[in-house]
């Protein structure tokens, strides 16, 4: 098989020898410090940060029954894309052609706009062309972002913080609250919050044991977003009608 990489000044050298990634950075791969990580310990890797995406699967149903396809386009995408980099980086391997960094950069695109779309989502907007300028000036946004430095944290938040702040103004200074469910709306944002601890937790890759933090943030943004796509109440109610027949 082909030898796996960790950063040399900071392991000592073990069953698997470690050249650097196919991007030329230290390789981190299973987070085990300054223990040199073994093969197992690096397809562990790859296994549980791929596999805990598949949990996003129950929120992109409930997403599919209230019609939004845009939204479950992006979620499809995300979660493909996020798998993709996952097993790329530990395994030091391409697929399709395209490495660890450039499945980094879809894999952020992919989450900035699931997160833009939910931000959009909340505003409970009646006018659909309004909502889809919304759309497209986020994923072009995204794009310039992620173009510019996608290796760059502000690159990542400042979408995503601009997209939260429209359902903040439009509330803010609105007549009235929103149509919400508050209870889904309650338990989605605890959960949302506990997965950027988790996220922030595993920001440091070399200290991020197999990868288990940022796994955990895989875990609660999915079982989150299925609470979070159903608190605005004029969509939420679509979940309890019939689907129609010739829907796909």
């Amino acid at each position: 098989p082909p030898s796996l990489s960790l950063p040399e000044d900071r392991f000592r050298l073990c069953a698997v020898s470690p050249p650097l990634s196919s991007m030329g950075r230290p390789w981190y791969a299973c987070g085990a410090g300054h223990k040199p990580c073994e093969l197992w310990e690096l397809r562990a890797t790859a296994g549980i940060t791929a596999v805990s995406n598949l949990l996003m699967f129950p929120a992109l149903w409930v997403a599919y029954r209230q019609g939004l396809r845009w939204e479950v386009a992006f979620g499809f995408f995300s979660v493909i894309t996020s798998m993709l980099y996952h097993i790329c980086e530990p395994m030091n391997m391409r697929v399709y052609g395209m490495n660890e960094g450039q499945w980094h950069r879809l894999d952020n695109i992919g989450a900035i706009m699931c997160f833009a779309n939910l931000f959009i989502y909340l505003m409970d907007n009646r006018n659909s062309a309004f909502n889809e300028f919304l759309k497209l000036f986020m994923l072009f946004w995204c794009l310039t972002q992620q173009e510019k430095g996608p290796w760059e944290l502000i690159n990542t938040l400042l979408p995503i913080i601009g997209a939260l702040i429209m359902p903040i103004a439009k509330f803010t200074f609105s007549k009235g609250p929103p149509e919400y469910h508050w209870r889904n709306f309650r338990i989605g944002m605890l959960l949302l919050v506990l997965s950027f601890c988790f996220f922030a937790k595993g920001l440091d890759d070399r200290k991020d044991y197999l990868r288990m933090y940022h796994s955990a943030w895989h875990v609660c943004i999915s079982v989150g977003s299925y609470w979070l796509w159903r608190i605005v109440l004029t969509h939420e109610r679509k979940l309890h009608q019939p689907i129609p027949k010739n829907d796909l």
